[in-house]
């Protein structure tokens, strides 16, 4: 009797190639362009998530784990099956392919998601302006592969970019309004001063922010003191300011301890 072995696939074979193509970008290396949609909804996810809640599961063949990762900012399990089951289907229709056919709708589903996940990621965290530019990329490219791909099988560019452009600006709206609720902050214009957008502060605990905020003025007497003691010799100041960027290094777009727990 013949045996037949195959192939195992992490998720499905959406997420393969995705995850595949995705670690070859990372790494300078050529990928397979016919998957270029899959690299550029993973690399959506790492934004969203960290690299490591989307590459550690697979690294360690525990699917477990990264559906787990996509549920930490309250997506729901039941968004998360018609996501996987969406992307499956984008590969069936890849792997059948047929010349001047696109399909309707299915892109359209996969990204709105992907929208949602980042909604409720900025409720909890908030993201940079350069993670922003990077979801422009994705959902409104204006060059590159991604948009030649997008142009050759999809139909549903219009309805994304309007999706996009509104829920841009709800999450603006929604990380002024965190900002705003917290007194301990400091005017955005100091922050800026010192390298640091308060947009990342903001999402710090309390402790770290104050920190943050004991530095800077401690950075701002000493800058005083320089000005009012011109006869003395000056002393340098912020060698204690890059332990604030250190301090900064702590935020983690990532659930390893997740990915840890259930790979026991």
């Amino acid at each position: 009797m013949e045996v037949r072995f195959t192939q195992k696939y992490f998720i499905n074979p959406a997420f393969e190639y995705g995850i595949r193509s995705y670690i070859s970008y990372k790494n300078g290396e050529g990928y397979q362009r016919l998957h270029t949609f899959e690299m550029y909804v993973i690399k959506a996810l790492t934004i969203i998530y960290g690299e490591k809640a989307v590459l550690l599961p697979y690294k360690i063949d525990n699917e477990k784990a990264f559906k787990c990762n996509m549920l930490i900012y309250d997506f729901k399990e039941s968004d998360l099956n018609d996501f996987i089951s969406n992307m499956n289907s984008y590969y069936e229709f890849l792997k059948n392919y047929k010349d001047g056919v696109k399909v309707t709708g299915l892109i359209a589903e996969i990204e709105k998601s992907l929208l949602k996940m980042i909604m409720k990621r900025s409720k909890r965290k908030a993201f940079t302006p350069e993670e922003i530019r990077e979801f422009d990329k994705i959902f409104t490219p204006n060059e590159g592969d991604l948009k030649k791909f997008k142009s050759i099988v999809s139909s549903d560019k219009e309805l994304i970019l309007r999706t996009w452009t509104n829920d841009k600006i709800q999450i603006t709206n929604t990380q002024l309004d965190l900002m705003a609720v917290n007194t301990a902050l400091l005017h955005p214009s100091i922050y800026q001063k010192y390298g640091l957008d308060i947009r990342n502060v903001a999402v710090l605990d309390d402790d770290k922010i104050n920190d943050i905020n004991r530095k800077i003025k401690e950075e701002e007497l000493i800058k005083t003191s320089k000005m009012n003691m011109p006869f003395k010799k000056k002393r340098k100041y912020g060698y204690g300011f890059a332990s604030v960027l250190l301090i900064l290094g702590v935020i983690s777009t990532c659930a390893a301890v997740a990915i840890f727990l259930l790979a026991r």
